[in-house]
C-alpha cells in the first residue's frame, strides 16, 4: 500500500538522509508525482539552509515552504535551544506538515538527526512522528557498529508504536568486512527489509536502485 508521507531519520548524524531523501524525491517525480519536502527544522544554518535547497531545488518549492525553523549551531534543535536562546513552535510544524499534505501527493520529511534527538525538553522527534502519526524510513551507515545503533533505533520507533518501512545502510564501499552481513543481521533482527546503497557522491542511484528504495515506501 502506497503512503502519502515518509520520515526520513537516522541512526545518528551524517548518515545521507538528505541523499536518501533527494533520490526518494527524483523517482517519486519521475514516476509522475507532485512531490514535497518538509524539513522543520534544520541547524547548522549560517545563511541558506543547505539541506533544504538541495531538497527545493528538485521539488520546485520555496525554502520558506520547505524549512520551518533554522537555527545556525550544529546542535539538536533542543541544543539550540540551550545555547541560542531560540525555540520551535510544534504546532506550526504540524499545522506546516497539514498544509503541505493537501498541497502534494506525496510529501518527504527529514528530521535532524535520529528520532531521539530532541525538539524541545521530553519531545524528540518520534513524538513529532507519532503527533503526525507518519512512517519512518531509517537511514543508517553501513560499517561496523551499524547492528547495535540501527536496532535500537528501530526498537524505539516500535516502542513508540511508529510504523518502520524499511532501513537503508547507506555508503557501502566494500572495504568493511562486516558490510558482509550487516544488512542480513539487521533483517533478521527487525523483520523489515533492509537495502544496502553504495557510496555515492551526489547526483541519483541507477534506476533499479531508485525502484527498490521506492518500493520500500510502496511505489
Amino acid at each position: 500500500m502506497a503512503h502519502r508521507s515518509v520520515l526520513i531519520t537516522g541512526s545518528g548524524t551524517g548518515v545521507g538522509k538528505t541523499f536518501i531523501a533527494y533520490n526518494i524525491a527524483y523517482c517519486l517525480k519521475n514516476k509522475g508525482l507532485k512531490v514535497g519536502y518538509f524539513k522543520p527544522i534544520e541547524t547548522g544554518v549560517e545563511e541558506i539552509p543547505q539541506d533544504g535547497a538541495t531538497l527545493c531545488q528538485l521539488t520546485g518549492q520555496s525554502i520558506d515552504e520547505a524549512v520551518a525553523f533554522t537555527c545556525k549551531l550544529p546542535l539538536a534543535p533542543y541544543a539550540c535551544t540551550i545555547e541560542e536562546g531560540t525555540d520551535f513552535d510544534i504546532e506550526f510544524i504540524k499545522r506546516r506538515y497539514k498544509e503541505l499534505m493537501e498541497k502534494y501527493h506525496f510529501l518527504i520529511v527529514e528530521g535532524a538527526g535520529g528520532l531521539a534527538v530532541p525538539i524541545q525538553k521530553g519531545y524528540d522527534y518520534a513524538h513529532l512522528a507519532k503527533d503526525l502519526d507518519i512512517p519512518i524510513l531509517i537511514v543508517s551507515y553501513p560499517t561496523l557498529g551499524t547492528i547495535h545503533s540501527t536496532y535500537t533505533t528501530y526498537f524505539y520507533a516500535r516502542a513508540m508504536a511508529l510504523k518502520v518501512l524499511g532501513i537503508v545502510l547507506n555508503g557501502t564501499k566494500g572495504e568493511d568486512i562486516s558490510e558482509r552481513t550487516n544488512a542480513r543481521i539487521i533483517q533478521e533482527l527487525t523483520d523489515v527489509e533492509v537495502l544496502q546503497t553504495p557510496y555515492q557522491r551526489g547526483g541519483v542511484f541507477s534506476l533499479e536502485l531508485l525502484n527498490r528504495i521506492c518500493r520500500l515506501i510502496g511505489f
